[in-house]
């Protein structure tokens, strides 16, 4: 039965198992931050992702949905019966509120029990900040000039409310992604293409009376322009809508108003570092160099956080400055692809997820 018990049962376990491989195997190959299709902006299923680990080689794997523990559901008929292989590590990842890392940062948590009713207390935390922020985005979208006259001229309308209906019957959570699917059904419906879209928002730009707002506007259209080249695949692509529509900060923190329709929310009622379970391994996700000051001053006031993950996506110009925080504060290392689809480009290097058995045991 998936319960509090039977996942207790199961942690007992793989930790032995986990320990006997360590013992077995010189280095283990570990991926312990992976997202399924039960992620806003998640591609991959349960099975594709261990028929995928399994062919590269993976030894240990943890599926970390955002803000969810909707995947464990499924993954309990894998392993209602055993173990698989790669084994499985319960985790998730929780979208974190931290102003002086930019507001957002992300924790990896490992070997829980996602029956825990206080970890599921969690998850209903950050479940109603995303509605909340969805409400808000709305209200910025009342804002933006282009979406407003792309409305009118076509005849089209928006509505949080209808917004709720298409999560409930698409069975989608409230995201960035989810939201701009939301967008480009309607403006797909009328064939306003993300270019028509990007014309309009350079031309209406120039009417935002803040200069500085102005201009880094502008500086985000012309990379959109590099970035993006005017072909089909793109017309329609919800990620460079998002990346249109969703400028950070701009209705945030640096100006006052008149906003001018970011999508982009700082603050909108996520959990806080402190706030997080203490009962299970917290790891930091994906660290930035750049921000390896905050992420000391993070470490040192919440001392249940006891790891950093390396990151394939995180460059680092010296790592020695993630190695250096690592050992300052004994800290474990977790690593992760923080992988959202079956594109396999994060595991052309598949030495960068082989972790000596010595650091594996540290973790366990």
């Amino acid at each position: 039965m998936n319960n509090y018990e039977f996942w207790e049962n199961y942690l007992k376990n793989l930790k032995k198992e986990l320990l006997k491989l360590s013992k077995e195997k010189e280095k283990v190959q570990i991926d312990l931050h992976i997202h399924s299709n039960y992620s806003a902006d998640g591609k991959q299923s349960i099975k594709e992702i261990l028929e995928t680990t399994k062919s590269k080689g993976f030894d240990v794997i943890s599926i970390t949905d955002h803000d969810t523990l909707e995947a464990y559901k499924e993954i309990y008929n894998y392993v209602k019966d055993g173990f698989t292989y790669p084994y499985i590590v319960p985790g998730i990842e929780f979208t974190i509120d931290n102003p002086s890392y930019g507001y957002q940062c992300h924790f990896v948590e490992l070997f829980l029990n996602p029956c825990d009713a206080t970890l599921k207390e969690k998850v209903k935390i950050s479940k109603e900040a995303n509605f909340k922020r969805s409400q808000k985005q709305f209200i910025r979208l009342d804002h933006n000039m282009t979406i407003q006259e792309i409305l009118k001229q076509n005849n089209l309308s928006i509505s949080y409310e209808e917004y709720l209906e298409f999560l409930n019957t698409n069975n989608l959570v409230p995201e960035y992604t989810t939201l701009c699917t939301y967008l480009m059904t309607k403006f797909k419906s009328k064939k306003i293409t993300n270019f028509q879209i990007l014309d309009l928002l350079e031309r209406n730009n120039k009417w935002d009376i803040y200069e500085d707002r102005r201009k880094y506007k502008e500086k985000r259209y012309a990379k959109l322009r590099d970035k993006y080249l005017p072909v089909e695949e793109n017309f329609y692509s919800t990620r460079l809508l998002l990346s249109m529509l969703g400028v950070k900060e701009v209705d945030d923190d640096w100006w006052d108003e008149p906003m001018c329709g970011s999508i982009s929310v700082n603050s909108y009622g996520q959990l806080k570092v402190e706030e997080l379970n203490k009962n299970y391994p917290l790891f930091f996700a994906h660290p930035m160099e750049q921000k390896i000051k905050v992420v000391e001053d993070i470490i040192k006031n919440n001392p249940h956080v006891i790891g950093l993950e390396l990151n394939v996506r995180t460059h680092y110009e010296d790592l020695n400055n993630f190695k250096n925080l690592l050992k300052k504060y004994h800290l474990k290392m977790s690593i992760g692809s923080d992988s959202h689809d079956s594109s396999l480009s994060f595991y052309d290097n598949l030495e960068f997820y082989q972790i000596s058995s010595k650091e594996f045991q540290d973790i366990l």
